[in-house]
């Protein structure tokens, strides 16, 4: 895996990155300070948001779905964000659906959900990326963990920049090990049909490094079929915005 770049720390923020830094099939590299990914954003501190205001952050994307965000804000009811920047919440899925649970439930947490979840809901994929290129400058794109969602957003738009494959597997490796040590949450028990709360995983050192491989090598063959501009036209986005999402980061 290639060194990371552009290392962020705001005080409080879970699995942060910057996505500048990071090769370009040109020979150049993205551009940093324009997106941030992260994990769901409730822990971050008032110094923390300080911190995202000096770096020139303008906007959050939330990519969970209503129940989840209730959920940390019961938990976390004294968290707050500046005024100024702007947030728009735009769910990638409909948790309710039964055709979603049954085709992407197993695989939550894992690339081999990206193909089918952004066939079944062209129109929530819209959604996410006219709130990217309407941001009024730089934004954070963030999940609850930071990981699959995000990755799976940040992956299609790094494509559509042109970052190498290799390097897009990169930064969702990063993604994938920084939440090797959280706790448990809400996940989709597919025995049980049904949403839980589950303590997390333990892995051993072997099993961390296996799961990490079939996850790259199922975001390397999605990435081989993908064709980000011809989806994002599929979706409803107009050319404008969609030339400014690919120089989003140049």
């Amino acid at each position: 895996m290639s060194n990371v770049v552009n290392l962020q720390t705001w005080d409080g923020a879970v699995n942060l990155r910057d996505l500048g830094g990071l090769p370009l099939d040109d020979g150049e590299s993205t551009a940093p300070g324009r997106v941030w990914r992260s994990g769901a954003p409730e822990p971050i501190t008032p110094t923390g948001w300080a911190e995202a205001l000096d770096d020139g952050l303008t906007a959050v994307v939330d990519l969970r779905n209503p129940a989840e965000i209730k959920q940390a804000r019961d938990l976390m009811p004294d968290a707050a964000r500046p005024r100024e920047l702007v947030t728009r919440n735009t769910p990638t899925e409909d948790p309710g659906d039964p055709h979603f649970l049954e085709t992407c439930g197993p695989w939550l947490d894992h690339p081999r959900s990206y193909a089918p979840n952004t066939a079944m809901y062209p129109h929530l994929f819209a959604g996410v990326f006219r709130a990217i290129a309407d941001a009024p400058g730089p934004v954070l794109v963030h999940c609850a963990a930071g990981r699959d969602r995000t990755g799976m957003i940040t992956a299609m738009l790094l494509s559509l920049t042109g970052v190498e494959h290799q390097a897009i597997a990169d930064d969702y490796e990063r993604a994938f090990r920084g939440t090797t040590h959280r706790g448990g949450g809400v996940s989709y028990d597919v025995e049980r049909g049904a949403w839980v709360q589950h303590r997390g995983e333990t892995w051993t050192a072997q099993q961390l490094e296996e799961r990490v491989g079939e996850r790259r090598a199922a975001l390397l063959a999605w990435l081989v079929d993908l064709d980000p501009a011809a989806y994002l036209r599929y979706v409803g986005l107009d050319e404008p915005r969609i030339k400014g999402l690919r120089a989003l980061l140049r």
